[in-house]
C-alpha cells in the first residue's frame, strides 16, 4: 500500500543524507527523482520518527539529519 512505498522513500532520503550529507530539498528530490508530493510525505515520516532537521539559508530550504 502506500504506507510501503512512504517508507521505502524514507529510506531513500535517509540514505542520501547519510552518505552525502546536508541537501537543498529541490536538489534531494531531483538526485532521487521524486515528485514533490512523495517527497514531502516521506520527509514527513522522517520527521515524526525524530531523524531529520531542516534550515534554510538564502531562502533555500535544506535537510540533514539529526
Amino acid at each position: 500500500m502506500i504506507t510501503n512505498e512512504i517508507g521505502l522513500n524514507a529510506g531513500k532520503i535517509w540514505n542520501l543524507l547519510n552518505e552525502e550529507g546536508d541537501q537543498p530539498v529541490k536538489s534531494a528530490m531531483k538526485k532521487l527523482k521524486m515528485s514533490t508530493a512523495d517527497f514531502y510525505m516521506a520527509l514527513g515520516w522522517l520527521a515524526r520518527e525524530d531523524k531529520v532537521c531542516h534550515f534554510e539559508k538564502d531562502d533555500v530550504l535544506s535537510v540533514c539529519l539529526k
